[in-house]
């Protein structure tokens, strides 16, 4: 049940930085400023609760190249749905 709830929230947050992303990355910029001023343990908790998302901020507030970003935002966004999909197979094998 907790899959199926945590991929809720990561699919949301991914669908807020493509928008945000898309419309200047204003909202971006904030989110990576938030998570660098929050002390160090809370950081460390959010990189690991919330790594593809994070290293996609990083991405897109590092200042690489557009195509290298693109390329980053790309491999995380088929990184999390290579994870949703293991979990709809979870979801549909038959219960022994």
């Amino acid at each position: 049940m907790l899959g199926i709830w945590a991929s809720a929230v990561l699919g949301a947050v991914w669908v807020g930085l493509a928008m945000d992303l898309a419309g200047g990355g204003h909202l971006a910029a904030d989110g990576w400023g938030a998570v660098n001023s929050l002390p160090l343990p809370a950081q460390v908790v959010g990189w690991v609760l919330f790594l593809p998302v994070i290293v996609a901020l990083w991405a897109s507030q590092s200042g690489l190249s557009e195509a290298v970003g693109a390329a980053v935002l790309l491999g995380l966004a088929l990184w999390t749905a290579v994870a949703w999909t293991g979990l709809a197979r979870t979801l549909v094998a038959p219960r022994a």
